[in-house]
């Protein structure tokens, strides 16, 4: 899941060739437009996003929410065509606590660490069966304590 969602440029791209179209993009608020399409519009410090913003990617994935020296850090909205999440960033990786959404019917709401499920969550898979427990590397740990039709509960010894 980190790899395919989660690799995510921090806003350093081309600073020197970026226009500042409107506002103070050094030491203010202001939107800018990167050469390659992209939009950030802003808190800004030291020329970095910094604080509140949200960041329109050439490619459609929008992100809102906050930055610190130009990375995804705080709390924020990530959304692209095949996912949303929503949560606690750390440099660019979703980190803490968040809920992520999937196409089709797939969800996860719990923790997260460097950009992958782990710590304690509720996964809902595809058939609409909720598994809670404790995940390392996006994997459910401990063994199946409860088993029904729509649930499955895993404990760690």
């Amino acid at each position: 899941m980190k790899h395919l969602l989660f690799v995510i440029s921090c806003l350093l791209i081309n600073n020197i060739q970026a226009q500042c179209l409107s506002g103070n993009c050094k030491n203010g608020y202001g939107m800018k437009k990167y050469p390659n399409g992209t939009i950030y519009i802003g808190e800004w410090w030291n020329d970095n996003p910094s604080g509140k913003g949200t960041v329109i990617w050439n490619n459609g994935v929008i992100y809102v929410g906050d930055f610190k020296e130009g990375m995804y850090h705080g709390y924020g909205t990530l959304l692209n065509e095949q996912s949303l999440y929503v949560g606690d960033f750390s440099e660019n990786y979703p980190d803490g606590f968040g809920s992520f959404f999937t196409n089709p019917n797939k969800m996860y709401v719990g923790d997260f660490k460097n950009g992958e499920i782990h710590g304690k969550g509720f996964f809902q898979h595809e058939n609409g069966t909720i598994e809670e427990a404790q995940w390392e590397y996006d994997k459910p740990i401990g063994d199946i304590i409860l088993e029904r039709k729509d649930y499955i509960l895993r404990h760690k010894k």
